[in-house]
């Protein structure tokens, strides 16, 4: 469950949709569209690449009014060689299914198709002011999994990772010489193809989002603005006993303490996972949940 995904934040009104979208895993329908894509692209070949040259992100098209091609670039790889689907969908499945079960799938669905997005309107005004040849084209899910791994580093930092499946180092390491090379590469002007633009304009993008905390799916109505910024949690102390007193164990109280402590909790695991919560947090979740679902009821 997403922390603004609890029913206290949300409105009385109910969707139909509502036990959908919890049900649904984001994360693994995007791998699922860019494996079945990659497929038609290697069927296609055969008779003029038409998948690839209806999606890649073509600037040029783009001017002619194409601009569906700033998103969908994202979801088709290079047929040459495996490689380039394989650790784009391993790094999807390893960082962004953590960061959907924090986000919640649609504010996790949104925050993917932002960075996309970015990625590509990044490339194409690189390419109008003549930072990329004439005739470059982009594709790829590098964009939107360069920001899943920035936003995965700045919440669990301390997560240990294997550098090339062989030398462990935390997350925030490797987030730092990932975006370090492809600056340097940038500022060189030895990015070859491989865009490195898109991937700083991601990384860039989750920085940011983690940083001001913005929230992308509007919690109460379709008035709010897009990038408004989310309720600041309560940072979880050590020291700040977690317990259940008799007054919130009554059947459907639901007080500002226990909230308090809810998101004392929640923060902890945005921070260390679920798997650093202690027995005692993890019965007062529970009960709470309970409590809060018997209020709305």
């Amino acid at each position: 469950m997403g922390v603004y995904d609890r029913d206290y934040y949300r409105s009385h009104f109910r969707s139909p949709f509502g036990d959908w979208w919890s049900n649904l895993s984001i994360c693994r329908w995007i791998i699922g569209i860019n494996c079945v894509l990659f497929i038609l692209q290697i069927i296609s070949r055969s008779s003029g690449d038409l998948v690839t040259s209806w999606l890649i992100l073509n600037p040029g098209k783009v001017i002619d009014g194409e601009i569906w091609r700033i998103i969908t670039y994202s979801f088709i790889h290079s047929t040459d060689t495996p490689f380039h689907i394989l650790m784009n969908m391993l790094a999807l499945w390893m960082f962004g299914k953590e960061i959907e079960d924090v986000l919640g799938a649609k504010e996790f669905l949104l925050f993917y198709l932002t960075s996309v997005f970015i990625g590509g309107i990044t490339f194409f005004l690189a390419s109008i002011i003549g930072l990329h040849p004439p005739q470059a084209v982009c594709l790829g899910a590098s964009g939107g999994v360069s920001a899943i791994l920035i936003l995965f580093a700045c919440w669990f930092p301390n997560r240990t990772v294997l550098l090339f499946f062989i030398i462990p180092m935390p997350i925030w390491l490797l987030a730092i010489l990932f975006v370090s090379f492809d600056a340097f590469n940038l500022l060189s002007g030895h990015q070859g193809s491989v865009a490195v633009d898109v991937h700083l304009s991601g990384a860039l993008f989750a920085f940011m989002y983690h940083t001001f905390r913005w929230r992308l799916w509007p919690s109460k109505g379709l008035s709010k603005k897009l990038f408004s910024k989310k309720p600041v949690l309560k940072l979880y102390r050590e020291e700040v006993p977690v317990f259940i007193t008799q007054h919130e164990e009554k059947e459907g109280t639901v007080s500002e303490e226990m909230l308090y402590k809810v998101d004392q909790i929640l923060e902890k695991i945005s921070q260390s996972g679920q798997n650093s919560l202690s027995e005692a947090e993890k019965t007062f979740l529970f009960k709470a949940s309970e409590s809060i679902k018997k209020r709305k009821n």
